[in-house]
């Protein structure tokens, strides 16, 4: 018999943090197309709003806002209390806050260092350990965090980034080992280069980067924000209920590409 992995999240508490725009956003409209109650999480108020229209749009049968700062973790621990007085133990915690960090090592400074950390490695690291008690006394839970196929692959200028992407892939690992116990199914998805609307400011000024990006990528093509909502449904449904310290490289070919 057929299952139906979206039918698994109706009705689900879903935390997205990150969920303004972007991948982020797609996820949460993607979950909200599964039938999940929301709680979108990000510092941009009005970017917060017009994402959670979208979801109810999409068919969230609840769909909440709370502002966020990954870089402050008393702005998390405000998150987790308010998500949990307001609407309960969350079923999936998405961390999909980001920044862009392109710079060559020899400029990088340490304000450089500690943002890309901040936000993709400390902040995913705190938001989890925030919503992991109420999981565990659950028995159950997921948390999907957002990688990136620079994880495992390298280039000029991407140093910093690389380091705190390769540190979340490897901390989801960490986590989902040590958390198996209380039901906690810890994974990450690592897209490649996304047509997201900060990367497209990226490509507008600079049309040869659009072009070597594409080119390392033996599919032909960028990917879209929508590429990755498939990935994160499974990750946050039943279907992968036996998969975790996973890291699901959504990237076309990226990594065996030369």
């Amino acid at each position: 018999m057929m299952h139906d992995n979206r039918r698994s999240l109706r009705g689900a508490l879903a935390v997205v943090v990150g969920g303004s725009q972007g991948i982020g956003a797609a996820i949460a409209e993607a979950l909200a197309e599964a039938g999940c109650r929301l709680v979108l999480a990000a510092r941009d108020a009005d970017r917060l709003e017009a994402s959670r229209q979208q979801c109810l749009e999409a068919g969230a049968t609840e769909a909440d806002v709370h502002p966020v700062d990954v870089r402050s973790p008393d702005s998390i621990a405000e998150l987790s209390a308010a998500v949990r007085d307001r609407h309960g133990v969350p079923t999936v915690l998405v961390n999909s806050a980001g920044v862009t960090m392109t710079k060559p090592a020899l400029e990088v400074t340490v304000d450089d260092w500690d943002l890309a950390h901040a936000v993709h490695l400390r902040g995913p690291f705190l938001t989890a350990q925030a919503f992991a008690p109420a999981m565990a006394a659950e028995g159950y839970g997921k948390v999907v965090n957002l990688s990136s196929t620079w994880a495992s692959t390298v280039a000029p200028g991407r140093s910093v980034y690389c380091a705190a992407k390769a540190g979340l892939s490897h901390l989801t690992a960490a986590l989902a080992v040590e958390w198996a116990p209380l039901g906690i199914r810890v994974n990450a998805i690592a897209p490649t280069a996304t047509r997201t609307p900060s990367r497209e400011e990226r490509f507008a000024a600079d049309p040869e980067l659009e072009e070597s990006f594409r080119d390392r990528i033996p599919l032909g093509r960028l990917a879209v924000p929508a590429d990755v909502v498939g990935a994160a449904q499974f990750l946050a449904g039943t279907d992968s209920d036996f998969v975790t310290g996973h890291t699901l490289y959504v990237d076309g070919g990226w990594r065996f590409a030369r």
